[in-house]
């Protein structure tokens, strides 16, 4: 059975920031009034696809800012990024019936190397990781724990700028925040009103993404 497409994914990924997808097709909708975390599932022919959205509410914000990273079960990450994990993993783990695809743009990018970790913590690891705009999730003890799980991490940009939400949280010693694994460039430039309403994260925005997979699903 083919496994889903990256193009798939991210289409996926921007569907989850949708008014209506409460009411679309997911087997699961959670927006996180609970735990903080907005995710769905989706069952898709033979794969279970676990997306989890980036930064829409001040609570999503403020956990971005909480960037001290602490100890934890599955190495040392981020301790916004993993506030509500836990609960979320619990609550998922019984509805996973086929091989599971962890997915997430920005905020959710993060929390996908997050719940890898846990399921790779608890024996029962996905068989793929794909995310966008990605900031980095925790340290290298977080990243030895995923590092065998097949993953693209793509940031948008070109040769002048890219996704600065790719450069966070900034590492300086003792705090090495890494990426799990090295970073799939891809380029769709933003509009002029993408620009006005995002300034210096305009390459940030998750419909270009789906633009620059577009693109390379043509060029293959």
């Amino acid at each position: 059975m083919t496994i889903p497409s990256d193009r798939l994914i991210v289409s996926l990924c921007q569907s989850i920031y949708s008014p209506t997808a409460l009411i679309d097709q997911w087997a699961r909708f959670d927006p996180g009034l609970d735990d903080g975390v907005c995710y769905g599932l989706r069952k898709l022919a033979g794969y279970d696809v676990i997306v989890f959205r980036g930064s829409v509410s001040l609570q999503d914000w403020v956990r971005d800012l909480q960037a001290m990273a602490i100890s934890t079960r599955i190495g040392h990450v981020h301790r916004g990024f993993y506030k509500g994990m836990e609960h979320v993993w619990a609550e998922l783990r019984p509805l996973l019936t086929q091989p599971v695809i962890v997915a997430g743009h920005s905020l959710g990018a993060a929390r996908a190397a997050i719940m890898c970790g846990l399921m790779v913590k608890d024996g029962a690891p996905p068989i793929r990781r794909v995310v966008f705009g990605e900031p980095k999730p925790g340290l290298r003890d977080l990243a030895d724990l995923i590092k065998a799980i097949p993953a693209a991490s793509y940031r948008n940009g070109d040769d002048c700028h890219h996704d600065l939400v790719a450069d966070v949280p900034f590492s300086f010693p003792p705090l090495q925040y890494v990426h799990p694994t090295p970073i799939v460039p891809v380029f769709a430039g933003p509009t002029k009103a993408l620009f006005d309403g995002l300034g210096p994260f305009a390459y940030h925005a998750i419909e270009l993404y789906v633009a620059a997979l577009a693109v390379q699903k043509q060029e293959a």
